[in-house]
């Protein structure tokens, strides 16, 4: 298995049968900005609801190989595994990523237990041996690392392109970051004071980019000269 995280916004992404995860892969697949197909005679309450208010397109009958058409994953929720092995086959011939739930013979690709904090996601994976382990990985995550890891996030975009434009070689920008991740920003923002991680950041920057000319000038040169 090879880790990647995916954007699928603006991909058509498929979800077949109405399995008890269908809503849970339906919602996950929406909030990425997927374009949501979700083929099946019947289905959960939650579901219809996701159809009727026109955030997902549902196909009211079974699964058919040309609902397939222009897909980019599809996430088959049935317990039937000669159906989930029709879906696998007919995906495997198209090159489109396929996840038959609780059915790994028939999975391209898996899912992560995640922890979202803002933009920092963390994933765990355990290969299906014990997710068990994953969940409580998860759990320990979630009491390690607060919100202000999404708004140490929020930050770090913010001041991005300016550290990019002072500070061009790559090894002191580098060095930079790793000064502001262990910088007191995070526990400034754990305290409720952004204002101060913000004045942490611009005290960093400026004194990297001040650095940076006073070393920098006289290599320029030289290397001219």
């Amino acid at each position: 298995t090879y880790p990647i995280f995916v954007d699928l916004a603006g991909k058509t992404c498929l979800i077949a049968g109405y399995g008890h995860e269908c809503v849970e892969k339906m919602l996950g697949l929406v909030e990425a900005g997927a374009r949501v197909i979700w083929v099946s005679p019947q289905g959960p309450e939650e579901a219809r609801i996701l159809a009727e208010t026109g955030r997902v397109e549902w196909r009211q009958r079974d699964f058919l190989p040309q609902d397939l058409e222009g897909c980019f994953l599809v996430v088959a929720t049935g317990p039937d595994r000669s159906a989930n092995a029709r879906i696998f086959a007919e995906a495997e011939a198209r090159n489109i990523l396929v996840n038959c739930l609780d059915d790994p013979p028939h999975c391209r690709f898996a899912f992560a237990s995640t922890l979202k904090r803002g933009d920092l996601v963390v994933a765990i994976f355990t290969n299906g041996k014990s997710p068990a382990l994953g969940v409580r990985l998860k759990q320990r995550f979630e009491q390690d690392l607060g919100p202000e890891y999404g708004e140490f996030l929020e930050l770090a975009g913010e001041f991005r392109n300016e550290i990019t434009r002072r500070i061009p070689p790559f090894p002191a920008r580098r060095d930079l970051w790793y000064r502001l991740v262990d910088s007191a920003a995070l526990e400034q923002l754990k305290a409720g004071s952004p204002d101060r991680a913000r004045r942490t950041f611009r005290e960093l920057i400026d004194q990297a980019a001040t650095d940076f000319a006073a070393a920098g000038e006289p290599h320029v040169h030289s290397h001219h000269s």
